[in-house]
């Protein structure tokens, strides 16, 4: 009989909920899928103590950081209180003194920011919790940040994107363990898909446009979302925000991590999402109401920014009417 590999979960004050519980609860469900229990989870703190979660709930811990820690695969969550974690020396230590002993070591949503500030991330490619992309290459530029990725590994270190993004991390390394096959078990148990389609920026479009912080890129993306299918050229976009073609990919790289033009077709893509979803409208229909050019143009920016066609987006979530 072998020993289960420990599965540690980095706890501090105001950590977010569903960072915490959707990966232990994706390896605690493996367990039921094996002869064995192949996994053993467990919760740390920097004192060993109970930690108050961003709701509210408490959570109970098993160790401190005085105790030994296992080699096995540490997690650090993210919530709002990362950013005080980040300037907590005994946790950053902590980090770098831990991550070399430990099989993996993973991150969900902005929990990459503590490893980035570890050094675990220099010269690795990362992902982050889209809301925090404006600050990823401005506070730690030897990361290879990849904002739109729902999950990245490099070598033994993952990270993942928001909050849910860590159930599809914790499936993909169940899946390097165990198999295709137990992940898929735990996947259907969980109810969530094996294997998310796209990236996280297919989430947070409108978000993006309402949260900017220079007030003309606010506008300028605000009519954007309103009028997807309306002539968006560099050129046209930098005479709306009255400034010139540089300062605007500038600004949008700064805000968004991501050029006018690539802004500008995922939101025609959210747009042509939506149209697909709520209504029976041709693909020719949905390519004119969107800005693409026709349902070719449409079929490759959904390739590219969903990983999936028109068609099969529609048959997987068009509403019943």
């Amino acid at each position: 009989m072998r020993d289960p590999i420990p599965v540690t979960m980095i706890l501090f004050p105001e950590v977010l909920m569903l960072d915490v519980a959707g990966p232990l609860q994706v390896f605690s469900s493996a367990n039921s899928f094996v002869a064995e229990p192949f996994y053993r989870v467990r919760t740390i703190s920097e004192d060993g103590r109970p930690v108050t979660s961003e709701s509210g709930i408490a959570l109970m811990v098993d160790a401190g950081f005085d105790a030994a820690l296992p080699g096995g695969d540490l997690f650090t969550p993210g919530g709002p209180g990362i950013d005080r974690q980040c300037a907590n020396p005994a946790m950053v230590q902590f980090l770098r003194e831990a991550a070399p002993n430990q099989r993996r070591v993973a991150s969900v949503c902005s929990g990459s920011l503590l490893l980035a500030e570890a050094g675990l991330l220099d010269g690795r490619k990362a992902t982050c919790h889209w809301g925090r992309t404006p600050d990823l290459w401005r506070r730690y530029p030897a990361v290879r940040w990849l904002p739109d990725e729902i999950y990245t590994r490099d070598a033994n270190i993952f990270t993942s994107a928001g909050v849910t993004a860590g159930i599809d991390l914790a499936l993909a390394m169940v899946e390097d363990d165990l198999g295709c096959e137990i992940a898929l078990e735990v996947a259907r148990e969980l109810v969530v898909y094996m294997r998310r389609s796209g990236g996280q920026s297919q989430y947070s479009r409108p978000l993006q446009a309402q949260s900017a912080a220079s007030p003309r890129i606010k506008q300028l993306c605000e009519a954007i979302v309103d009028q997807p299918a309306q002539d968006w050229r560099v050129t046209r976009m930098s005479e709306y925000a009255n400034m010139t073609e540089r300062s605007l990919h500038r600004l949008f790289i700064k805000e968004f991590g991501e050029s006018p033009s690539r802004f500008v077709e995922g939101v025609r893509v959210d747009y042509a999402r939506n149209a697909l979803e709520q209504s029976p409208a041709s693909y020719e229909s949905v390519a004119a109401l969107s800005g693409f050019r026709d349902a070719q143009t449409l079929r490759r920016a959904f390739a590219k920014h969903l990983g999936v066609t028109p068609a099969t987006y529609r048959f997987r979530f068009q509403r019943a009417g």
